[in-house]
């Protein structure tokens, strides 16, 4: 499994510039949000990718970063933002499912109740894959870009 830092450096080699990354304040701040809306501590592998590179978007891949970012460089969605826009849209939806990022029709979770990390479809959220850890996931996603 290759490290956050090395998949950044992979992204930005193929032409896809990162933001630069979030500050230790802004990781602790979300860590107890995290916490509370994910029911598991921030995973140690998702802060490393923050702290490197605040959200990441990589040919149409993207994981969230602390909050929305509307710059000279695009959108970028931010991690609590996009869990509200996801779960209480138009209408309140009750899940166990948690954000943290997606592709094309596929939305990057973590399942509160199945305490699993999920890529699982956009429409109908039904299970396409399942992770033991966000790591993982990560790897495993970014691998299919090779």
């Amino acid at each position: 499994m290759r490290t956050m830092s090395d998949w950044v450096d992979y992204a930005e080699a193929q032409g896809f510039p990162q933001r630069g990354g979030a500050s230790d304040t802004e990781i602790e701040q979300i860590g107890s949000a995290f916490a509370r809306q994910f029911t598991i501590p921030l995973p140690s592998d998702y802060a490393d990718l923050l702290q490197i590179s605040n959200g990441f978007d990589f040919d149409g891949i993207v994981v969230y970063g602390t909050r929305d970012q509307d710059d000279a460089d695009g959108f970028l969605p931010g991690l609590f933002d996009s869990n509200e826009r996801l779960i209480h849209g138009v209408e309140s939806i009750d899940t166990p499912l948690r954000f943290v990022g997606e592709t094309g029709d596929v939305l990057f979770a973590y399942d509160t109740v199945e305490h699993q990390w999920k890529a699982v479809a956009r429409y109908g959220w039904h299970t396409v894959f399942r992770f033991s850890s966000f790591g993982e996931l990560f790897d495993a996603v970014l691998t299919t870009t090779q």
